[in-house]
């Protein structure tokens, strides 16, 4: 992203290789030269003429992984916007690496089609005890257990940039997820949210970066969706802070 602001976008190519791998959430997937040059040029125009700019503000890394965290500011009709965003660097064999971008895209398009699914459907990616009870929870529509696997204080940051805490009554936490699991009108019970098995982890023993798939929200199947959630573990075993890149939206109190 850094690269790309700053017109370095021919050297991150060249840096990235032959067997290189970029996908991004509004301009889509390049892989090789000279179609990885041109797209990264494309992406770096677009972002120019929209005075962007990156802070960065987390980094972590795994094994053949790392996931760089920001915010992306951008001019937009006039106006000052602000996107967090996130950055999946993978490293394989034969120096090859993919990048995949992850930030919500309503800001910028609207409502559109989903992203196509980044990973497959297989093996479930094993996760540490907090960030599986989380995902156990969403799935049963559990909006108690949901908010239980944080600790006191701890907090949600959404796609949009806006964090949710928990206080002793659940406080925003418990309102954000009771309508992330609300069933939209026509559906019976209550909604779930449901990934699918796979994905991707990037793990530093402290934050969890989990790639998923989203394959049910509000109570019913929905196209599969890609996303990325970045966990923290707390000194108490629970959850201090999840932070979300994905376009699915919890419902408002009067949301269809």
């Amino acid at each position: 992203m850094t690269a790309a602001l700053t017109a370095q976008s021919e050297h991150l190519a060249r840096r990235l290789g032959e067997r290189s791998t970029v996908d991004d959430p509004v301009f889509g997937r390049a892989k090789g030269m000279p179609k990885l040059a041109e797209f990264l040029r494309d992406i770096s125009e677009w972002l120019t003429n929209r005075d962007a700019a990156f802070d960065k503000t987390a980094f972590t890394l795994g094994p053949d992984s790392d996931v760089t965290e920001g915010t992306l500011a951008l001019t937009l009709d006039q106006r000052r916007v602000s996107i967090p965003a996130a950055i999946v660097a993978e490293r394989r064999r034969g120096r090859e690496v993919e990048m995949r971008l992850y930030y919500s895209t309503q800001a910028i398009r609207g409502p559109g089609a989903p992203r196509p699914r980044l990973h497959p459907d297989a093996e479930p990616i094993p996760v540490p005890p907090p960030v599986a009870t989380h995902i156990d929870a969403l799935a049963r529509g559990d909006v108690d257990a949901a908010v239980a696997s944080f600790q006191s204080g701890g907090s949600l940051r959404d796609s949009a940039g806006v964090v949710h805490v928990r206080d002793n009554g659940g406080g925003s936490l418990r309102v954000w997820h009771e309508n992330l699991l609300r069933a939209r009108r026509g559906q019976p019970g209550r909604g779930t949210y449901e990934i699918a098995k796979g994905g991707a982890r990037t793990d530093d023993g402290r934050t969890c970066a989990l790639e998923y798939t989203v394959v049910r929200a509000h109570g019913a199947d929905v196209v599969p969706q890609p996303g990325l959630a970045i966990y923290e573990r707390g000194e108490s075993g629970l959850l201090s802070a999840l932070r979300v890149y994905d376009d699915v939206q919890p419902l408002g109190p009067l949301a269809e």
